[in-house]
């Protein structure tokens, strides 16, 4: 018989999504992913870091949380967690010991408790079928002393080859303690190669992921699959060994940069010393949209709109012309509110050409240059903004209120 072991992560419980909470979906991902256990006949679940949004969640997120897990223990599912740099270590470690009797292995990423060896069982079996060595969140002051004027590249570099020493020594640890089954590594970082759903993304990745990116290559040959989490765009990566390094992605889209994003979980089927994978799609029970153009080509976008999902689609308008926003926004409500749309993002596109207008009698090195001009200044944003010249007559009374205002303080 097979063992059989789902890869997830990045959950992000408790987010919220522009001041909306995401609750009713991740409570419809959890319970579609048990009953994907139950119907699969699956073994294990490893979620590979970001279990929750932030290091203090909610009430209600803690309660999805243990929801999970109750379940799962209940289904006689092994539970693997790793925390991600979203979460937090503390939190996630505190109640370890109890989550052990349930078959809940969590390593949070205490300094102390960066990483752990832990076997995997088909159900009802006392041979392990599968090792993994769970890693956490992994941050440069965690496994290594930082020593006094270190430049950046000196400190990546030291810290890539304290990560690679910390996942080469774990394998060792699996391999004398499980010889010839295979053995499955987690991750939490941004690996070289990674794809982000939006370039604009990946700089953010970057910031976040303690020192930038680590090579795929601090992954030694004897790992037979690495769990990854933190990139929420589920993909292979790239490895000179072959090492299979897979993320699996967020179960729902987090930002309107992952509208369209595949969202699944991995499955790994495990026979001898062989390993499968394939991914399982998440049905989506609300679309995430982004509608960008002119006032014209929006209207059309949202004309031909349709879902059959049950809750009510969040959009995003980009406008890349400027507009009467008091017009439009009138447009724009009533057809959403027919479509089951709320709107949760407005934004302007607005190329330099298109402000040139307000330039274009500015002359270097004479007296006409118009941000000498306060209300020009003010025109100049209003146009950035997106409003047209209507739009800005209408302003300019209340901004010159405020603007008498302001000189009568001074």
């Amino acid at each position: 018989m097979t063992l059989k072991i789902i890869h997830t992560s990045d959950w992000h419980l408790g987010q919220t999504f522009l001041q909306k909470s995401r609750i009713e979906e991740h409570q419809l991902f959890i319970d579609w992913l048990l009953e994907t256990a139950k119907t699969k006949n699956i073994d294990a679940i490893i979620v590979a870091g970001d279990i929750f949004d932030v290091s203090n969640p909610s009430i209600e997120a803690l309660n999805k949380y243990h929801y999970f897990l109750t379940e799962a223990f209940k289904s006689e599912i092994q539970v693997i967690i790793t925390g991600g740099n979203h979460d937090s270590a503390a939190r996630l470690n505190s109640y370890k010991d109890i989550f052990e009797i349930l078959n809940i292995s969590v390593v949070g990423g205490e300094h102390g408790n960066l990483g752990a060896v832990i076997p995997v069982f088909k159900r009802k079996e006392e041979t392990p079928r599968a090792v993994v060595t769970v890693v956490p969140y992994l941050r440069d002051g965690d496994i290594r002393k930082i020593s006094e004027g270190e430049s950046l590249n000196e400190a990546h570099g030291l810290f890539t080859v304290e990560v690679k020493k910390h996942y080469d020594n774990l394998l060792q640890q699996a391999k004398e303690k499980h010889a010839d089954i295979p053995v499955i590594g987690t991750a939490h970082l941004f690996v070289t190669g990674s794809v982000t759903s939006e370039p604009s993304e990946k700089k953010m990745h970057v910031l976040a992921g303690t020192l930038g990116q680590i090579p795929s290559t601090v992954f030694s040959e004897g790992y037979d699959y690495v769990a990854m989490g933190h990139i929420h765009k589920p993909q292979l990566i790239a490895h000179p060994e072959n090492v299979v390094l897979r993320y699996s992605g967020s179960p729902i889209p987090l930002s309107f940069s992952e509208r369209n994003d595949q969202k699944e979980v991995t499955l790994l089927t495990i026979e001898g010393k062989n390993i499968a994978f394939a991914p399982i799609p998440v049905p989506l029970k609300r679309d995430i949209i982004r509608f960008e153009g002119t006032a014209n080509e929006i209207i059309d976008k949202i004309k031909s709109y349709h879902s059959s999902n049950e809750l009510t689609t969040w959009g995003e308008i980009i406008i890349t012309e400027k507009v009467n926003f008091i017009e439009f926004n009138e447009q724009i409500n009533e057809l959403c509110f027919e479509k089951n749309i709320e709107i949760l993002n407005r934004s302007t596109r607005i190329t330099n050409s298109e402000i040139a207008s307000v330039r274009e009698h500015f002359i270097v090195g004479t007296d006409n240059n118009p941000l000498d001009d306060v209300h020009e200044i003010f025109k100049l944003r209003c146009e950035k903004k997106g409003i047209n010249e209507e739009g800005i007559n209408e302003l300019m009374p209340l901004f010159n209120q405020i603007l008498e205002k302001v000189k009568a303080t001074e």
